[in-house]
């Protein structure tokens, strides 16, 4: 028989790994699956996880999905116009220069297109009707904008495209995007190779999504950043600095 010590470890071992598997302040019932993630990135870069990834060149850019699982065709591929400017976003792979918005009920999608904003419910995905994750929020997303020089959105223009392609591990694919202004995002969306289209992939494990530190963030460089309130602080120190030397070399 183990004793009441003995009981009170186990019970505590097993209390760490579950709480560790769940986000701070969730209620614990069950061990999370991970879903395979799909990272978007620029090519040729090091491993995605940037939080987000900056797209400086959006014609050569690249999705791909971590570990070894393998995604079935189509991808879709959500661009996030910021602020709905630019013009209309389009998605090129292989040799067709404008892939199609994707059909309504391709793993449960309700809308090919559509607004996100502050008071949206859920996540971009969850706009579209897709079920995944919560990262992929308007919050960060404003905040990922702020932070990278960009003014705060007022919401963002969504499209979601199928790309014809299916993703497996280690063998990340090049597309490219136009029309999205900077400060745009890029996701992508897929199910598990063998789940079916219609099915929505709603279970755990089934699905592919891109979370927000995998996330794609368009940022070519034709937008000044608007200094941070630290940067300004130190702006005007140096001006006064630079005033004070010259009064004392007129004095002298």
């Amino acid at each position: 028989m183990l004793k009441p010590k003995s009981l009170l470890c186990i019970a505590g071992a097993a209390f760490v790994v579950t709480l560790g598997s769940a986000p701070a302040g969730a209620t614990v019932v069950a061990p999370l699956v991970v879903d395979p993630q799909i990272f978007i990135q620029q090519s040729g870069t090091s491993p995605a996880g940037g939080d987000p990834n900056l797209i400086i060149d959006t014609s050569a850019f690249v999705a791909g999905v971590a570990g070894n699982k393998t995604l079935q065709d189509p991808l879709l591929v959500i661009v996030g116009a910021y602020n709905g400017t630019g013009g209309t976003p389009s998605i090129s792979f292989g040799n067709v220069s404008a892939e199609p918005l994707a059909t309504v009920g391709t793993y449960g999608l309700t809308a090919n297109t559509a607004t996100f904003t502050s008071s949206s419910t859920g996540t971009a995905f969850a706009q579209l009707g897709l079920g995944a994750g919560g990262s992929e929020s308007f919050g960060n997303w404003s905040g990922a904008d702020v932070a990278n020089g960009f003014a705060a959105p007022s919401s963002f223009s969504l499209y979601a495209f199928a790309v014809p392609t299916s993703l497996t591990g280690g063998s990340p694919i090049t597309i490219d995007e136009s029309g999205a202004a900077n400060g745009s995002f890029i996701i992508a969306y897929d199910c598990i190779a063998g789940t079916g289209s219609s099915s929505g992939c709603a279970t755990n494990g089934d699905r592919g999504q891109t979370v927000f530190t995998n996330t794609g963030l368009v940022d070519s460089g034709g937008t000044p950043p608007v200094p941070e309130p630290s940067t300004l602080a130190l702006l005007g120190v140096g001006l006064l600095g630079l005033g004070a030397v010259r009064r004392f070399r007129s004095r002298s």
